[in-house]
């Protein structure tokens, strides 16, 4: 089911635009992250403590703490309650410029954690130690090699139901000619695989195709069919 559905040609994705969101039960897909916390949002009650567990070639731990004051918590905005449209429309006042989005691809984890402080449990992730890293926020961080075998595993040693959030861009690396897959598709489908094993710990699972970061739509697009394949679904683009 699209919850907001991509317009032909897609566009640019980037930092702050929102191409598309895509429902399969309890997967949400989208091609920018800055949408994840709001398909939380959607999914879980936001008065229950959640795990959360980051796959991604970045921390997205951002956070503006002083627009999130006056912007959210002072005026009352009951933010699990706003639609897609009015989440995204939400700004950052700045100062002698145009104002720009208050939730981003990089700072939606810490902009929610602030608003709603008891909602993550557990935090894991898995990273490039890529982007700034919120001071006491994660509890522990994975490596590559232990990752794809072992997700079940470490979800069913704790309590309280998982969300599950990852970006394709954990798979590529950069350099001066552009992005390249690090990781093989081998590789994907034994995580693909785990993380089914895991299902039963997961209350909400998002993926996010980030086409900037994974050498443009194509590409993101076809790896993202790889993973909604191996999760049991379709991805309609």
């Amino acid at each position: 089911m699209w919850i907001k559905k991509p317009e032909v040609p897609l566009g640019v994705s980037h930092h702050e635009t929102l191409n598309f969101v895509l429902k399969h039960e309890n997967i949400y897909v989208m091609d920018n992250h800055l949408a994840a916390s709001w398909c939380w949002m959607d999914s879980i009650d936001v008065a229950t403590v959640h795990n959360l567990f980051h796959i991604d070639r970045h921390y997205d731990l951002l956070h503006y703490p002083n627009t999130v004051q006056t912007q959210i918590i002072d005026t009352g905005v009951q933010l699990n309650n706003l639609s897609l449209e009015e989440y995204v429309a939400l700004r950052q006042p700045m100062r002698g410029v145009q104002d720009a989005a208050l939730f981003r691809w990089d700072n939606y984890i810490g902009n929610l954690h602030l608003v709603y402080p008891n909602l993550f449990g557990i935090k894991y992730f898995a990273t490039h130690n890529d982007g700034t890293v919120l001071e006491g926020f994660i509890d522990r961080e994975y490596e590559i090699k232990d990752l794809s075998t072992n997700v079940e595993y470490w979800m069913s040693q704790k309590e309280n139901k998982w969300i599950l959030n990852l970006d394709i861009d954990y798979f590529f690396a950069a350099s001066e000619d552009g992005k390249y897959q690090m990781l093989t598709d081998e590789y994907i489908i034994e995580l693909c695989k785990n993380i089914n094993e895991a299902r039963k710990h997961i209350a909400v699972i998002t993926i996010c195709l980030s086409p900037e970061c994974c050498g443009g739509w194509d590409i993101s697009i076809k790896k993202a069919k790889l993973i909604c394949k191996h999760l049991g679904f379709e991805l309609p683009l």
